[in-house]
C-alpha cells in the first residue's frame, strides 16, 4: 500500500487552495466583464471556466474510482453525483487520507 506522507498532504491541501482561488478569480473576472458591458468576454470567461472545471471533475472521478478499486472497494453512486455537482475534488482530498491510512 502506498504511504501518504505529510508532504503529500501539504501538496494536496495546496492544490485545493489554488483550485478554490482560481475559481474565485475566474468568477470575479467574469462579473467584471458583465458589469462593464463586455458580454462576449464575460461569456467566454464563464465558458472556459466551466469547461475547465468539468475536465477537472472528470479526471478527479476517474482517479478516485481507480483508487477505490485498488483498495478493493466499490465506488458508491453518490460520489459520481458529488463530482457532477463540482464537489469531487474536495471529496477526493478528504478520502485520500482515509484510503492511505493517515
Amino acid at each position: 500500500m502506498m504511504k501518504y506522507t505529510k508532504l503529500n498532504f501539504m501538496m494536496s491541501a495546496l492544490g485545493v487552495i489554488i483550485y478554490i482561488t482560481d475559481l474565485i478569480v475566474d468568477i470575479w473576472v467574469s462579473v467584471r466583464f458583465f458589469y462593464e458591458g463586455q458580454y462576449v468576454f464575460g461569456v467566454l470567461t464563464v465558458s472556459f471556466m466551466l469547461f475547465g472545471t468539468i475536465v477537472v471533475q472528470c479526471f478527479s472521478y476517474s482517479w478516485f474510482k481507480a483508487d477505490l478499486k485498488k483498495a478493493g472497494q466499490e465506488s458508491p453512486r453518490c460520489f459520481l453525483l458529488l463530482h457532477c455537482l463540482q464537489g469531487g475534488v474536495f471529496t477526493s482530498f478528504a478520502f485520500s487520507g482515509i484510503m492511505y491510512n493517515i
